[in-house]
C-alpha cells in the first residue's frame, strides 16, 4: 500500500523513476528497488523526495513511517 502511495504521487508530478532517481542522487535500479518495498529508503532520499513531490508531514509519515501519533511513545502506555 505504501508502495503505491509513492508511486502514485511520482506519477502525479508526471516523473518516472529514472527521474526520481536523478533527482535523489541515486541509480534507477535502487530507485525501483526503494519504491517497490525491497530496500528501505535513506532518510536523506526521504527528505528530497518529499521536497521534490511537496508532501506533507502526514504523507511523508503514510509512505514512510506509518507512526500512530494517538501512541505515547514515553513510557510505553498512553496518558491517562
Amino acid at each position: 500500500l505504501k508502495e503505491r502511495l509513492l508511486k502514485s504521487k511520482r506519477i502525479l508530478n508526471n516523473m518516472t523513476q529514472e527521474e526520481m532517481a536523478n533527482e535523489i542522487g541515486i541509480s534507477p535500479k535502487s530507485y525501483n528497488l526503494k519504491e517497490n518495498g525491497k530496500n528501505p529508503f535513506s532518510l536523506l532520499e526521504v527528505s528530497r523526495i518529499s521536497e521534490v513531490l511537496n508532501l506533507t508531514l502526514e504523507e511523508v509519515n503514510s509512505i514512510f513511517l506509518q507512526i500512530d501519533f494517538n501512541q505515547n511513545y514515553y513510557g510505553g502506555g498512553r496518558v491517562r
